[in-house]
């Protein structure tokens, strides 16, 4: 069983994090095996999901990725890591000054 705890859209990623002033929190947990991955193939998975297009992308290093929207002066950050085990994910964003 998975649990998506993610933005549906970048437009609704860039409010939450507006909204949960600068920094949010989000987890894709799976209680099976069926999604092993390493941070570097989690962080796609979260783009993929969340529907980012190349565009936003600003800077990509691979577990970590700097987001641009027109509408917001700041940059997003997102960084991928663990919750412990190698099938659940999680996802800190927060606000990067330009």
């Amino acid at each position: 069983m998975e649990i998506y705890e993610t933005p549906h859209n970048i437009e609704e990623l860039f409010q939450e994090v507006e909204d949960s002033h600068g920094s949010m929190s989000y987890r894709i947990i799976n209680y099976t095996d069926g999604m092993s991955m390493d941070n570097f193939q989690s962080m796609q998975h979260f783009i993929d999901h969340v529907g980012i297009h190349s565009d936003h992308v600003d800077e990509d290093s691979g577990t970590q990725v700097i987001l641009i929207h027109p509408e917001y002066k700041k940059r997003l950050v997102i960084d991928a890591g663990g919750l412990g085990d190698f099938f659940s994910h999680g996802y800190e964003c927060y606000w990067e000054e330009v």
